[in-house]
């Protein structure tokens, strides 16, 4: 370790390594990006040591998946801000305050995905400020089912659908608003399960290649942080 990195691990959700690190921006420095075999785009040139530091931890967590499939690919970034991910495979990168974390699998075809989203920062503030924004009611009593406290059932909704989104991007290619996906059933415990949605409009969302979609959700708690980790695939990729 070193003063950028304060640890790291690796969490099994779905099948699916998820590379986790904890790192510190105050440990920044000029040579860390090339120590770690990683390419810093112009477009960080000018940005804040927080987004440098964002950026190169889940840099990291990426390089650690693709060696483990023997790739020394850079994973770069799209015009539209997306991860551009070397020949061959897929995943996602998701930060929340001092945590970054990745998921990296080959791709199954030119329409599979998967996404992945942290939240460990979201305040019951927060959380009740987004919530109209976010959800129905019938979404939130799902969760009864569980007995998942309704603060942290609006932290699962709000990650899940971050997570369902990245999954699907690369089929769709569009913003996608957080009401346009319905949560069908929860099932599982308060600390870990899977929440099924369905389309709002079955004429918006690629419903002849993904008739439902399937969120896996993890609580999360590392030296002091406590939270959620969700992750989704398309299902093409995951089948």
């Amino acid at each position: 370790m070193d003063k950028f990195i304060r640890s790291r691990n690796q969490l099994v959700i779905n099948s699916h390594s998820v590379e986790i690190i904890e790192f510190d921006e105050n440990g920044l420095y000029d040579k860390l990006p090339e120590e770690y075999g990683i390419e810093m785009p112009f477009s960080l040139d000018r940005a804040v040591a927080k987004r440098k530091a964002e950026f190169i931890a889940g840099r990291i967590a990426c390089r650690r998946l693709l060696d483990s499939y023997g790739n020394s690919g850079q994973v770069s970034i799209n015009a539209d801000r997306s991860p551009a991910w070397p020949d061959g495979f897929t995943g996602s990168i998701s930060h929340d305050g001092r945590i970054a974390c990745a998921v990296v699998l080959p791709r199954a075809g030119e329409n599979s995905g998967i996404g992945i989203d942290l939240c460990v920062s979201m305040t019951d503030q927060n959380a009740l400020e987004v919530a109209d924004n976010i959800c129905i009611f019938n979404e939130i009593s799902q969760f009864d089912s569980i007995q998942l406290p309704t603060m942290d059932a609006l932290r699962v909704i709000f990650s899940a659908k971050e997570s369902l989104y990245k999954s699907i991007y690369p089929i769709i290619r569009r913003f996608v608003d957080f009401k346009e996906v319905l949560i069908s059933s929860v099932t599982g415990t308060p600390d870990e399960g899977i929440i099924t949605f369905t389309a709002a409009n079955r004429n918006d969302l690629p419903l002849s290649v993904v008739e439902e979609f399937h969120v896996h959700y993890r609580r999360f708690g590392h030296n002091g942080i406590t939270g959620f980790i969700t992750l989704a695939c398309n299902r093409i990729s995951c089948d």
